[in-house]
C-alpha cells in the first residue's frame, strides 16, 4: 500500500512538473525595429486553439504537450516556432502589404456577414450603453526621437547623449473615471509626473488622445472624428477581408478582419484590422489609423477588450502612436485599465459640468504610490529621462515658463504680482488704426479675493487717448461669482451687439473687429454681477450709465426743433448663456470648455431707464443660437441664428448695424456678411442666419497637400421705423427685402504649424445687389487655427 502511494505521488509530481514546463510566456516583436506587436494570432495545437498577444506584444499559454506555435499577423510573414523553453521571444519579418490592392471575392463576402452582426450587437457590447461603470487607469506617454536626424536644441546640451540614452519627455498619470448613462463622466487625475515639469498641465494629454469606446458612429482621435468601420452603413463604405480565424480556450471563434475605405468612396475613414469574438460578436481588439497622414502627422491607435465578470466586454488596454515627420518625434501613449466596477451605485451629485479635473494633491504622490499603481516598472531609459530632463528644467526654469504660457493663452502676460492683458498692449481696427497702450491688473499673488487695475491706449489713426479702470471681487469660486466695477472712456462699435461669450480663437469670427469703421465715443460707469446660476446657465446682471457721442455728422431728433448729438443712457439688464450638457476640464488655474453636442443659446434683455439723468426709455431683446451638425460623408455644417428687437425711439447707437465685414480684400470672418459694407444698413429689428458647411479634406486628400473646402450662405432681413428721426449725411436704409450672399472658401492651402492659410470668394445677390457685377464680389484671406 505504501509503495502504491509513493508511486502515485511520483506520477502526480511528474504530471505537475510537465504542466509547469508547458506554461509558456513570450513576446512577439518586429524583427527590424524590435518593437512589440499587439494582437498577433498564435495557434498552439492541432485543433486550432490559440490566443493573441496583448497590447505590449506579450502572451501567456497554459497547456500540455505544446510543441509548436503557429504565428500569423497581418502585414508580416507567417512563422512556426518549435517550443523548447518556457520563455521565448519571437521575431516576425514584415512584408510589403498594401491594404488597397484589388481583391475580387466570389459570391458574398463572409467578412460582411460578421461585421453586420457586430453592428447589430453594438449597443449590447458598448460599455457606454451600460447603466454605470468606474475604473482606474495608469497612463504613460513618451516623446522620443528614434531617427538619425536630431532636432535642433540649445548648443550647450549634448544632443547625441540627450536623445540616445533617454527620451525627450515622459509623462505618467493615474486616473479615476466614473460614468453614468447616458453621457455623464467624472474623471479625476489622481497623480501626475512629467519629466522636467512639476506643473501637471501636460498630464491632460496622456489619457485624452483617443476615445474610450470603439462603438460610436464616429471614432475620435486627437479631436478629429472618423467614420467608424462598425457604424451603421459601414459595409457600403468600407471593404472588409477575413484574414484569419482562430479559437480560444473557451471555444469562441475569433475572426481577424482587415478593413479600409472602398475605392471611389470619399469620406474621412480609417484602415486597420479587427479581432471579432463570436461571444456576442464583440470587438476583442482593434488597430486603426487614418487612411492618409494628416499634414505630416501619422496616428495609430490600438485597443484590447476583455470579457469582464462574465457580463461585459470592456477595454483593458489602449495604445496611441503619433509620428511627427517635421521634427522626427514619435509619441507613444499607453493606458492600462484596472479596478473595473460594472454597474456600481454612483451618486449623481458627484457629476457636474466639469468632466475632467485634477486632484488637489496631484503633485504630492510618493514613490511608493507610484510603485503600487504602475502597471509596468519604469525602464532604465525612463529613469534617465526623469533625471536628465528634470535637471535641464531646473537650469532653464521650464516650470515657470510653462505656467506663464498657460496664462498668456488665457490673454495675459504675467509679471510677478501683476498681469498685463495682451489686448491692451496692441490692437487694430479700421477706425483707430494701430492702437498701442498698456493694461495692468493685480493677480492671485496679491490676493485671490480681488483684482484691481486699469489701462490706457492711443489710436494712431484717430489720434486720441482712451483709458479705464476695473475692480473685480471674487465672491465664490465654485459658482464663478464675481462683482465687477468698471469705468472707461473709450470708443465702441456703433450699433453693434455683444453676447455673454468669450473669444474663441479656433473660429474666424474674431477677425471682424479688425474691420470695424464706425465708432462712437462712450464714457461709461458700470457695475455687474456674473455667476453660474444653474449647471449649464451662466448669467451677468448689470447696471450702467453711459454718455455717447457719435464720431461723425449725426443728429437725433424727436421733434424738428431739437437736434441732439450727445446722449445719456441708463441701462439695467441681463445677459445669459445656456449650453446644455457642456463639459469642461479644470486645471489647477484655469477652466476650458470641451464643448457640447447640443445648441448653445445666448440672450440679452436690456431696459433703458430714466433714472439718474437717463434720457431714453426703451427695451432691447437679443438672441443667438449656434449648432453644428456632422454628416458621415459630407462633413460638418454650422448654423448660427441671430436676432434683435428695439422697442422705443432711440438714437442710432442703440440700433443694429447689418454686421457686415466687407473690405476690398480682408480676412474671412464667419457669422458676418462678407459683402455688406460697414454701416451700410441699420435696423431696429432684424434676423440673420449664417450657414457654413465644411467638407474638410474629403474632396482632395494627400499627405503634403490637403486643402479644405467650405461653402457659405448668409441671409438677413430687418426694418427701421422712424427713419426721419436720424439726421445723417447719407439717409439710413435697412434690409426689408432681404440680403443674400454666398461664398466658397478653400482653407489650408498652405500650413505653418497650427495655422492654415487659404482663399475665398463671396458674391452678393438679390434685391440689394449692385448694378456693377464686380462690386458684388468680395475676396477673402482664410486664416484658420487648429489646436
Amino acid at each position: 500500500m505504501c509503495r502504491k502511494v509513493i508511486v502515485f505521488l511520483c506520477v502526480l509530481l511528474c504530471l505537475y512538473n510537465t504542466s509547469i514546463a508547458q506554461d509558456i510566456e513570450g513576446i512577439v516583436i518586429n524583427s527590424k525595429t524590435k518593437t512589440p506587436l499587439p494582437f498577433v494570432n498564435i495557434i498552439y495545437n492541432d485543433q486550432g486553439h490559440g490566443t493573441t498577444t496583448n497590447i505590449d506584444g506579450v502572451f501567456n499559454i497554459n497547456g500540455n504537450n505544446i510543441k509548436k506555435l503557429h504565428i500569423s499577423y497581418l502585414g508580416y510573414y507567417n512563422d512556426t516556432i518549435l517550443v523548447d523553453e518556457s520563455k521565448i521571444t519571437i521575431e516576425l519579418q514584415p512584408k510589403t502589404y498594401n491594404l488597397e490592392e484589388v481583391i475580387i471575392l466570389p459570391g458574398e463576402n463572409p467578412a460582411n456577414r460578421i461585421i453586420q452582426k457586430v453592428i447589430e450587437n453594438r449597443d449590447l457590447n458598448n460599455p457606454e450603453k451600460m447603466q454605470s461603470f468606474s475604473f482606474q487607469s495608469y497612463n504613460k506617454m513618451i516623446f522620443t526621437e528614434e531617427l538619425e536626424t536630431k532636432p535642433e536644441i540649445d548648443s550647450s546640451i549634448n544632443s547625441d547623449y540627450l536623445f540616445k540614452d533617454q527620451h525627450v519627455l515622459v509623462m505618467e498619470t493615474v486616473n479615476e473615471k466614473k460614468f453614468i448613462r447616458p453621457d455623464k463622466y467624472n474623471e479625476t487625475i489622481l497623480a501626475s509626473k512629467v519629466s522636467g515639469f512639476s506643473d501637471p498641465i501636460f498630464s491632460l494629454i496622456a489619457s485624452q488622445v483617443q476615445a474610450l469606446s470603439f462603438y460610436n458612429e464616429f471614432f475620435t482621435i486627437m479631436d478629429k472624428a472618423y467614420i467608424n468601420p462598425i457604424s451603421k452603413g459601414s459595409i457600403n463604405r468600407y471593404f472588409f477581408m477575413l484574414e484569419d480565424t482562430l479559437f480560444n480556450e473557451r471555444g469562441d471563434s475569433i475572426f481577424v478582419i482587415s478593413y479600409r475605405p472602398k475605392k471611389g468612396k470619399n469620406f474621412i475613414g480609417l484602415k486597420g484590422f479587427l479581432h471579432i469574438n463570436t461571444n456576442r460578436y464583440a470587438v476583442q481588439s482593434v488597430l486603426a489609423e487614418p487612411l492618409e497622414k494628416d499634414q505630416g502627422m501619422g496616428i495609430k491607435i490600438k485597443q484590447n477588450y476583455e470579457w469582464i465578470e462574465n457580463t461585459q466586454w470592456f477595454p483593458k488596454e489602449l495604445i496611441t502612436e503619433i509620428t511627427f515627420d517635421k521634427n522626427n518625434l514619435i509619441a507613444k501613449g499607453k493606458s492600462y485599465i484596472s479596478n473595473i466596477d460594472l454597474n456600481p451605485d454612483l451618486n449623481e451629485k458627484e457629476f457636474g459640468n466639469v468632466e475632467l479635473k485634477m486632484a488637489d494633491d496631484i503633485q504630492n504622490k510618493t514613490d511608493q504610490y507610484w510603485d503600487i499603481n504602475r502597471t509596468q516598472a519604469l525602464t532604465e531609459m525612463d529613469k534617465r529621462t526623469y533625471h536628465i530632463i528634470d535637471s535641464i528644467s531646473e537650469v532653464y526654469n521650464l516650470d515657470r515658463k510653462l505656467r506663464n504660457l498657460e496664462i498668456i493663452i488665457n490673454g495675459n502676460i504675467p509679471v510677478k504680482c501683476f498681469d498685463l492683458p495682451l489686448n491692451k498692449i496692441m490692437d487694430y481696427n479700421d477706425y483707430e488704426g494701430y492702437r498701442l497702450g498698456l493694461g495692468i491688473m493685480t493677480n492671485d499673488k496679491i490676493s485671490k479675493l480681488f483684482s484691481i487695475g486699469g489701462y490706457f491706449g492711443y489710436g494712431f489713426k484717430d489720434e486720441e487717448w482712451k483709458y479705464g479702470g476695473d475692480l473685480i471681487l471674487n465672491v465664490h469660486k465654485k459658482s464663478e461669482s464675481k462683482i465687477h466695477f468698471s469705468y472707461s472712456k473709450d470708443v465702441k462699435e456703433r450699433s453693434g451687439y455683444k453676447f455673454n461669450e468669450k473669444p474663441d480663437f479656433t473660429t474666424t469670427e474674431i477677425y471682424r473687429k479688425y474691420m470695424i469703421e464706425n465708432m462712437d465715443w462712450v464714457e461709461m460707469y458700470e457695475a455687474s454681477y456674473s455667476f453660474q446660476s444653474l449647471q449649464y446657465l451662466s448669467s451677468n446682471i448689470f447696471f450702467n450709465q453711459s454718455v455717447v457721442s457719435p464720431t461723425n455728422n449725426y443728429d437725433f431728433t424727436q421733434n424738428p426743433t431739437n437736434l441732439v448729438n450727445e446722449f445719456t443712457f441708463n441701462e439695467i439688464g441681463l445677459k445669459f448663456r445656456y449650453a446644455y450638457n457642456e463639459k469642461f476640464m479644470q486645471t489647477l488655474r484655469s477652466k476650458y470648455t470641451l464643448g457640447t453636442n447640443y445648441p448653445i443659446f445666448f440672450g440679452n434683455i436690456v431696459k433703458g431707464v430714466n433714472w439718474i439723468d437717463g434720457e431714453y426709455e426703451y427695451a432691447k431683446y437679443e438672441a443667438k443660437i449656434t449648432k453644428s451638425f456632422r454628416s458621415k460623408s459630407l462633413g460638418k455644417t454650422k448654423i448660427t441664428l441671430v436676432g434683435g428687437l428695439v422697442k422705443g425711439n432711440v438714437p442710432i447707437s442703440k440700433l443694429y448695424n447689418g454686421h457686415g465685414s466687407y473690405q476690398s480684400f480682408s480676412i474671412e470672418s464667419e457669422n458676418s456678411f462678407g459683402t455688406m459694407r460697414m454701416g451700410e444698413f441699420y435696423s431696429d429689428r432684424f434676423f440673420s442666419i449664417f450657414v457654413k458647411h465644411d467638407f474638410g479634406n474629403i474632396l482632395i486628400r494627400s499627405e503634403k497637400f490637403s486643402p479644405k473646402f467650405s461653402l457659405v450662405h448668409n441671409y438677413g432681413i430687418g426694418s427701421l421705423s422712424s427713419k426721419s428721426n436720424h439726421i445723417t449725411d447719407i439717409p439710413l436704409q435697412s434690409i426689408e427685402k432681404g440680403f443674400y450672399e454666398g461664398g466658397i472658401l478653400i482653407n489650408n492651402i498652405l500650413n505653418q504649424s497650427f495655422l492654415g492659410y487659404g482663399f475665398g470668394i463671396f458674391y452678393r445677390y438679390g434685391p440689394y445687389s449692385f448694378n456693377k457685377t464686380a462690386n458684388n464680389f468680395s475676396y477673402k484671406l482664410s486664416l484658420t487655427i487648429g489646436l
